[in-house]
């Protein structure tokens, strides 16, 4: 089974579908590689270089598709933020528009949904580092350096910061895949993410 993914789907979302896999399949090894874009998913796909591929729907992908539901993305601040004195799971992107930010390279797909809720917000955000790997934002954003908008399925239960919900809401539709005439065991592993995938 060859897996294509989003670099921030790998950890978020597959790993919990791959356990699931590996039980029920025992004999049907997983090899996965990693994108930064889902139009490079989709290149694999069209190159024959995955069985499935698991991101956000690629806008050149025109083979079957199956959605898999929308990621929500949340606010990462570092404990001692003072917007985090109100008693509020949720912060207004706005009042973030003047702190530099933990962004994401160009290259990397969530710097586009980072800069659309910004613009959607009013404004540009201006970079206090330009990162690859969703893990290394949430870190950068703990120590303070800037708040992070990353996938919420991404923050781990325990961490040394604090996430809230932005205002106005973001959220990213991801979905598995697959060329016109999949495999079983292409179908079968998307019926596994779909009922066990974290979202």
């Amino acid at each position: 089974m060859r897996l294509a993914t989003l670099q921030s789907v790998t950890l978020g979302i597959v790993p919990a579908a791959i356990t699931v896999w590996r039980r029920a399949h025992p004999l049907v090894p997983v090899r996965l590689e990693e994108y930064t874009h889902a139009e490079l998913l989709a290149e694999a796909m069209n190159r024959g270089g995955a069985d499935v591929a698991v991101g956000p729907p690629a806008s050149t992908w025109r083979g079957p598709v199956r959605t898999l539901g929308h990621e929500e993305f949340l606010i990462v601040l570092p404990s001692d933020d003072p917007l985090l004195s109100r008693d509020s799971d949720v912060v207004a992107l706005g009042e973030l528009a003047d702190r530099p930010w933990v962004l994401y390279a160009r290259e990397v797909g969530l710097s586009l949904v980072v800069d659309g809720a910004c613009a959607t917000a009013g404004f540009t955000p201006r970079a206090a580092a330009r990162i690859h790997y969703t893990d290394t934002a949430v870190e950068l954003a703990v120590a303070g350096l800037g708040p992070a908008l990353v996938p919420g399925n991404m923050i781990p239960q325990r961490f040394a910061g604090h996430a809230r919900r932005p205002d106005p809401p973001v959220q990213r539709e991801l979905a598995a895949f697959t060329r016109p005439d999949p495999s079983p065991a292409a179908l079968a592993f998307i019926e596994v993410l779909a009922e066990h995938g974290t979202l």
